[in-house]
């Protein structure tokens, strides 16, 4: 190494770190440019062009970097999780393993492989993990990984209380916050300001364009397998989860006569302001896609059901799409996920269904105001008649049939989310009422959504009865 490489790769590592992809990507370039067989450059580089989409050559580089150095676990489990977004599943789960025999206590890389492989009674995997967390000194973060692996793997086979109690330990060492009643106070204001008459007044604004989809609803409700059914039609672009209507939102603030935060900020808006973000919105995305000649982009962040007021008023014509399952099997599926960004509200059961109250009064508000104007999905729809959702789906978006979105799974696209797995098979219901085998930890839950699900009587029961 010579004498600024430990400098330049540390700033680089820095600015990735903070999201900055453009400057750290220049000091990659230029550590490989003096030092070829660089691996950690060549690994780092091999994230940022991940991270742009530019697949091929990142795993190109990670690929170098292992040849390089193959004995460091962080490339394998890198790659690895690269290979998963990519559909390459058989790869991604060996190199996990790779990982895992390179680093026993990968907790990462256990929970990696976990969410990818159904397991069976007696997987030596479970044992392993078992091991690990028989170390009380490890770190409650890295805890964290292995009880959401063990978790899984116990679902996997049917152990679902002990599946439970793994859950419920990884969420609380995940050591998330999330403020409740800040929340709620968002929803009464956007529900307050986006009133009938605001709406009413605003007819008109923003930008005629039909080119933007929003998919949005709950995290785990559907968004990625309606995305992928809509983006495997030849005229549509499926983008993924764009954080730039956060961005707009933020940057209302800057246009109107109100220095608020949103939505209070929207009172003072002019009308000529909706046309500004929704240029600047169609610019962001533009800048960070590779949408090529598609004639519709979808925008499938789930959160964007904060926003659907003004998503409406910036474009008055796009489609917005809301995909609904079961409450109880939508909270699970949140509540088993360990999310690595946001999301903090999935990691206490009590206040995911207050969060869910929340966004159902928000969804049922934007209902009244904007009637005729949110598709919804049901998401145990599509699965029980994939054709007819389908169609269905295809007409509201103003797009013809095409074989191709029932054959969705052969769609060879990146997938980020948590649901990389289920868009690359073909429809299948073991997903459906999963709630069921968790209805005695659910009680709580049942309540706050006001669902009137009975316990089923269990052997034990019927003998109290009859004391």
């Amino acid at each position: 190494m010579s004498e600024t490489t430990p400098q330049k790769l540390n700033a680089a590592m820095k600015f990735q770190l903070a999201g900055d992809l453009k400057s750290a990507e220049p000091l990659y370039q230029d550590i490989l440019k003096d030092e070829p067989d660089n691996a950690d450059a060549s690994h780092l580089l091999g994230l940022v062009r991940s991270e742009q989409d530019r697949n091929d050559e990142a795993v190109y580089l990670i690929e170098k970097a292992i040849g390089l150095n193959p004995n460091a676990a962080p490339f394998h489990h890198n790659i690895a999780g690269l290979y998963r977004r990519m559909g390459k599943l058989h790869e991604a789960d060996s190199e996990f393993r790779r990982a895992i025999d390179l680093k026993a206590d990968y907790g990462e890389a256990y929970q990696g492989l976990a969410e990818m492989v159904t397991f069976e009674p007696g997987d030596p995997l479970l044992q392993q993990i078992r091991g690990q967390l028989a170390n009380s000194a490890m770190d409650s973060g890295l805890r964290s990984y292995f009880q959401f692996a063990a978790g899984k793997i116990c679902d996997d086979i049917g152990a679902y209380d002990e599946a439970f109690k793994h859950y419920s330990a990884g969420n609380r060492d995940a050591n998330k916050t999330f403020d409740s009643n800040e929340f709620r106070q968002v929803v009464k204001d956007t529900i307050y300001v986006f009133s009938q008459f605001f709406v009413q007044h605003n007819v008109g604004s923003g930008d005629s364009t039909e080119g933007p989809i929003f998919i949005l609803g709950m995290p785990r409700s559907g968004t990625t397998l309606v995305e992928q059914i809509l983006a495997s039609h030849s005229k549509v672009f499926g983008a993924g989860e764009l954080n730039d209507m956060k961005y707009i939102a933020r940057s209302a603030a800057n246009i109107g006569s109100l220095r608020q935060g949103f939505p209070n900020c929207m009172p003072g808006m002019p009308r000529s302001g909706y046309a500004k973000l929704a240029v600047e919105y169609l610019k962001r995305v533009a800048s960070n896609l590779s949408a090529g000649s598609s004639d519709r982009v979808i925008d499938k962040h789930p959160l964007n059901f904060q926003f659907i007021g003004l998503i409406l008023q910036m474009f008055p014509n796009a489609r917005i799409i809301h995909t609904i399952r079961h409450p109880l099997d939508t909270c699970l599926s949140c509540f088993f996920q360990n999310f690595s960004k946001g999301q903090h509200y999935t990691f206490d059961l009590v206040k995911l269904a207050h969060y869910y109250n929340d966004y159902s009064r928000l969804m049922e508000h934007w209902s009244l105001v904007y009637p005729g104007k949110i598709h919804t999905v049901e998401y145990e729809k599509v699965l029980s008649n994939q054709e007819l959702e389908t169609k269905r789906l295809l007409e509201y978006c103003d797009l013809g049939f095409e074989e191709a979105c029932l054959d969705f799974h052969r769609n060879e696209r990146v997938v980020n989310t948590a649901s990389f797995l289920q868009v690359r098979k073909p429809i299948y219901h073991s997903s459906v009422n999963r709630w069921k085998n968790y209805i005695a930890q659910l009680s709580e839950v049942t309540a706050i959504l006001g669902l009137n699900i009975q316990k089923p009587v269990t052997i034990s029961d019927r003998s109290s009865l009859l004391i």
